[in-house]
């Protein structure tokens, strides 16, 4: 498998050129990108295949605010982001925060959100004031872990608190973001600069944190050291996986000293990507490395970590 660097301003393929769309899709694009502040990365991907980013924009369009819709916009919004933490998406979380702090006055989309507010909405123990928005989050949440297991007494308490459309609607937002979660992070999807400036929330770290408490506990013994620089998706990706299983590693990051890159080099027999990982002192290669263990079975053993 061949490793990637994985900057956060390289996509996997070439964006794709709006000027080659159809005209009528051009005007749609111009349209979303007015409403967003700019064009998502993930439009620009979607455009390889003009039919499929059509469809999407109208679903997308359709699910989220469309004038016939009988749930309320915002609470759409805020479910959208719990349900892509739930999926561990960053670049759902980064684009629904966003989109929660927008302002409340023009045309764009936005609720006025601080970054204190939505990191309350995407805390695990975030519970509404309001009993129907509840048992919508309730639903969110118990659809999204395994949504061929959601307990009957959630589907009680939401059948009790809204209407059969609105259920439907509510179904439809959950599955409409586990589909859009999937495709943006099986494909690395940048981040926009654009959500890496004063606007963007720190989803990496929220979602780390939410990783870790949710694997308190998990009895790890081995030593972790992770080699990684600034807007790597692949380092990200890699700390990802060590937080969810509650496993402290120590990072050094080639990008602000020159020794530290040069003893990475020497002690991977002289990669240069990143990230770079050693498991007590053992080199295992970088995100396709871990991942290779993971799929053999044999990752938790290597980390040190007990079977249950």
């Amino acid at each position: 498998m061949t490793e990637r660097t994985g900057l956060e301003s390289d996509p996997i393929i070439p964006y794709a050129d709006p000027a080659d769309l159809p005209a009528a899709l051009r005007s749609a694009i111009e349209s979303y990108a007015q409403r967003m502040g700019f064009l998502p990365n993930a439009l620009k991907l979607y455009m390889h295949r003009p039919q499929i980013l059509k469809c999407l924009i109208e679903l997308n369009n359709t699910v989220m605010r469309d004038a016939s819709g009988h749930l309320d916009d915002g609470l759409k919004r805020r479910v959208a982001a719990v349900c892509s933490a739930l999926n561990h998406s960053p670049y759902c979380v980064a684009h629904n925060a966003n989109t929660l702090k927008g302002g409340v006055e023009g045309d764009g989309e936005g609720w006025g959100y601080s970054d204190e507010d939505v990191r309350a909405l995407l805390d695990p123990e975030f519970e509404p004031d309001d009993p129907a928005e509840a048992a919508c989050f309730a639903f969110a949440r118990a659809a999204t872990r395994d949504p061929s297991d959601v307990p009957q007494a959630v589907i009680t308490r939401l059948t009790e608190a809204l209407t059969p459309p609105q259920v439907i609607e509510l179904a439809c937002v959950v599955g409409f973001w586990r589909m859009y979660n999937s495709i943006h992070e099986s494909i690395y999807v940048p981040v926009e600069d654009e959500l890496l400036g004063g606007r963007d929330f720190n989803t990496e770290e929220l979602l780390g944190e939410a990783a870790a408490r949710a694997a308190a506990g998990a009895a790890a013994t081995a030593k972790v050291e992770i080699y990684t620089k600034s807007g790597c998706s692949f380092c990200r990706r890699a700390k990802r996986v060590l937080e969810g299983k509650g496993v402290a590693f120590t990072e050094l990051r080639v990008d602000e000293d020159e020794t530290t890159l040069n003893a990475m080099i020497e002690r991977s027999n002289g990669r240069r990507t990143v990230p770079q990982i050693f498991i007590d002192g053992g080199h295992i290669g970088g995100m396709d490395g871990m991942q290779a263990l993971a799929r053999a079975g044999a990752l938790d053993a290597k980390l040190g970590i007990a079977s249950s």
